[in-house]
């Protein structure tokens, strides 16, 4: 019986070949795409589920209501571990890390020489962090590392790099060896195995955060300032819940900050395995927002179920071929259920078929996945072997989708009617104004409405976004990285940049407006009765920083030389200029009343406003422009802004380099130019790889419907031959034939339009209101949509009808099938 099946299922396939073909490069497709898509969620929600008892580890993050609103940070003031531990010690496991990038590595040889290497993943972590998360010790002693100064772990891929291991692997021998980070000597404690991609806090060199005390001494101890990078974890025993230790942090704050910011900052709990998926507060290395994540898998369903309304279209269609077959087997005694199995054979055969040819191209979707991603995230998807489980499965729920009711059809065939090749839409079930048929047409073209849709909305928004001014000069820009805040050197390497004289402009900062490294504290203003505390990012610039960037002086005077601030001066007061956004944050009631005022920073520490900008994106457009500091410093310098009198890319700055390195010559050099710079630091990857996903989606799902729509279009052509022979023969033109066939799928494109497009709206208005800056949801983006999917069917339904318009009317009349 088995074998007659598999006979007779390998025969009907062959000898419908174009039918074959078509349902298996629709579901091929979009087999790919959910193995695919199966693979980025397992992926996704994989974090960090490698630790003991992750599900009671919590990132502690911080809510601060202020008079615009609540605002989330997911890190936290560098002194708030230690006095967690002080304050809760029946907390076990309390730990701080905090990241660093570009820092230079050395390796001494035994012939006085140095290897050096630059590393972008070292973190500072306190001596709980390896007891409180649980990472594989290839060598050394777990217990007490990171509690000296000078000690040092690696991970076993820098081991490998720096002593090269590779091949011997005795991790052992490395304990005890020195290596200079910084220009600091730190003795290896410790080799782990790799960090995991699928983890929210990554590194490969770990210090200790006693060396963090020694190094950044006025960080350590300030409840005031914050830094991005730094973050503080605890992991709680058995029995003691979240809500418990969130109700007891309420007394926490009101012991270690004055009263009037206790009463707006709140500390919360976040669960590890949800950091990654909550952009609420930010990842510690990238957030996938859960949004995202369902978008991906609902493009997922719906290129499945586009194929899967292929299958049935085609083979309902199909069915008045296949009629007189049916009533012979009827007439021979099979059964339905026998007619069902042997149809629902040729199904599974198909899906199979299609499913190793999906997985192959899953394989290569992940690989391009990677590499279009690999410039701003080390991502690491892989098909993995529990794919097998999902195929299978996958496989199994198409076959009864994309079998079931074409096989009932067929099987539900009377014999008489169908031995009399009676058997025609009516008696298919697929007659009527509201045909089973045309619905499934009209919900692929609803699919294909929407998709085109949202990829011209989020097309339009981020050209929108990387174009839009964003109050500051974007092009002819070079950025160059300093590595050291020296002073001296910081003047020496000014002087011999504006002696060339293809220089423009130069300035030092801690980053340019918009930056992906911020620093935050925060301001009052005294002479308001309630003074109130707001959160301000602050930035350490010189007196070329407006004309550099080209951000307009709106009130008051820029900063001057004589406005410099060191270190020593941490207590004196201090000129500075603020943005638009500050001023009105702080109450003035105009932007020249803030001229000349004093507001307090850092606590207590006292600023003299001496002139106000207009407002620059000092944040990504899905964020408000936040309250600015600017103040003249040569402490916390990153970068130099370079523009020239003749713009050119930043590899051929060659006198740069050369001035660059005889003053950093125990570093790496580094320059990009400024929209380099906002490439490196990511601010739009997640909408940048929905856009791609949009398109490329949208692509398949098209693709896949007009491959369905061109199979449908070509038995309809075959069941209506002689209808069009009849009506050639009686004076009709190819014009009024392919009118005939387009007609009718003219007004299903219609109807799913006004299906789609208050879908398409509500969807895609949730999504821009994710941009504090957005573009509005225009009209045309709905003409447009309804013009492209009208010219899709016309041309796919066009084809294949003036080919049959074309045929001899003498060969069709003489058809009689």
């Amino acid at each position: 019986m088995l074998r007659n099946f598999l006979t007779t299922t390998l025969r009907n396939l062959k000898r419908n070949k174009f039918n074959t073909l078509i349902n298996i490069s629709g579901l091929a497709l979009s087999i790919a795409c959910c193995v695919f898509i199966y693979a980025f969620v397992k992926h996704e929600y994989s974090f960090d589920a490698f630790h003991t008892n992750s599900e009671r580890i919590y990132r502690i993050v911080e809510d601060y209501k202020g008079a615009e609103g609540i605002s989330h940070q997911g890190y936290t003031t560098f002194p708030l571990a230690r006095a967690l531990r002080n304050d809760f010690p029946e907390i076990k496991r309390v730990t701080q890390i905090f990241n660093q990038l570009n820092v230079v590595v050395k390796i001494p040889e035994e012939n006085g020489d140095k290897r050096m290497f630059e590393e972008d993943d070292l973190a500072y972590a306190d001596q709980y962090y390896l007891t409180t998360f649980n990472y594989k010790l290839l060598a050394g002693q777990k217990e007490g590392l990171l509690s000296t100064p000078d000690e040092v772990v690696l991970t076993r891929a820098l081991a490998d790099k720096y002593f090269g291991y590779t091949e011997r692997g005795d991790y052992q021998e490395l304990i005890g060896k020195t290596i200079m980070v910084e220009k600091e000597p730190y003795q290896i404690s410790a080799i782990l195995e790799d960090i995991p991609r699928n983890t929210n806090v990554t590194f490969r060199v770990l210090l200790p955060f006693v060396a963090f005390e020694k190094i950044f001494p006025d960080w350590y101890s300030s409840w005031n300032n914050t830094s991005s990078g730094s973050y503080t974890f605890v992991r709680l025993e058995e029995g003691y819940s979240k809500e418990r230790l969130e109700q007891q942090l309420v007394g926490f704050v009101k012991k270690y900050f004055d009263e009037e910011t206790a009463a707006r900052k709140t500390y919360r709990l976040q669960a590890l395995a949800e950091i990654h998926t909550d952009e609420l507060y930010g990842g510690t290395t990238y957030a996938t927002p859960s949004v995202l994540i369902i978008a991906f898998v609902s493009m997922g369903i719906i290129v499945l179920v586009t194929a899967c309304i292929n299958f049935i279209n085609l083979a309902t269609a199909q069915s008045v071929k296949r009629a007189k077959e049916i009533g012979i087997r009827k007439a021979l005694g099979s059964l339905k259920i026998q007619l069902v199995v042997q149809y629902m054979m040729e199904t599974l055969l198909l899906t199979v078929t299609a499913s190793l040819i999906g997985l192959y191209l899953a394989e290569e979707f992940v690989q391009a996945f990677n590499d279009y991603l690999s410039v701003v995230i080390d991502f690491g998807l892989k098909i993995e072997n529990s794919v097998v489980y999902f195929l299978i499965g996958l496989s199994l729920l198409i076959t009864f989708l994309a079998g079931y009711y074409p096989a009932h059809v067929l099987a539900g065939f009377r014999p008489a009617e169908a031995l009399k090749q009676s058997i025609n839409a009516k008696n298919t079930g697929f007659a009527g104004r509201f045909s089973l048929r045309k619905s499934l047409v009209v919900v692929q073209f609803v699919i294909s409405q929407v998709l085109i849709f949202g990829t011209i909305v989020v097309a339009t928004q981020m050209n929108y976004v990387h174009e839009r001014d964003l109050g500051f000069r974007k092009n002819d820009l070079n950025i160059i990285f300093i590595p050291e805040s020296d002073a001296q050197k910081i003047e020496s390497f000014k002087n011999q940049l504006t002696s060339q004289s293809i220089v423009d402009k130069v300035s030092f900062s801690s980053g340019p407006p918009l930056s992906g490294s911020t620093s935050w504290t925060s301001i009052y203003n005294p002479q308001l009765g309630d003074a109130e505390k707001y959160g301000i990012e602050r930035k350490s610039t010189d007196p070329n920083y407006l004309s550099t960037f080209n951000i307009s002086l709106v009130a008051g005077r820029n900063l001057r030389e004589s406005d410099l601030v060191t270190l020593d001066d941490s207590l004196k007061t201090y000129n500075v200029l603020l943005n638009e956004k500050a001023v009105k944050t702080l109450g003035f009631p105009l932007i020249e009343a803030a001229v000349g005022h004093t507001v307090k920073t850092d606590g207590e520490r006292e600023a003299v406003i001496a002139g106000v900008v207009e407002d620059f994106f000092n944040a990504p457009l899905q964020q408000e422009i936040h309250p600015c500091l600017l103040y003249y410093s040569n402490d916390r310098i990153e970068t130099v802004a370079i523009s020239l009198h003749e713009p050119k890319a930043a590899h051929e700055l060659t006198f740069v380099q050369d001035a660059w390195e005889l003053l950093f010559p125990d570093h790496f050099y580094t320059a990009v130019s400024l929209d380099d710079y906002f490439e490196m630091n990511a601010f739009y990857v997640i909408e940048d790889v929905m856009y791609q996903s949009f398109k490329i989606f949208v692509f398949l799902s098209i693709f896949i419907g007009c491959l369905g729509l061109f199979g449908l279009v070509s038995y309809l052509a075959l069941q209506r031959q002689k209808e069009i022979g009849i009506r050639k023969t009686m004076g009709a033109t190819i014009d009024h034939i392919i009118y005939l066939f387009s007609k009718e799928f003219s007004m299903l494109v219609l109807l799913a339009f006004l299906v789609a497009a208050p879908l398409s709206y509500y969807t895609m208005q949730a999504w821009l209101e994710t941009f504090e800056y957005r573009i509005p949801l225009s009209a045309w983006f709905f003409i447009i949509t309804f013009i492209l999917s009208m010219l899709i069917a016309w041309f796919t339904v066009g084809y294949k009808s003036f080919t049959a318009a074309r045929r001899n009317p003498v060969d069709s009349l003489r058809n009689e099938g």
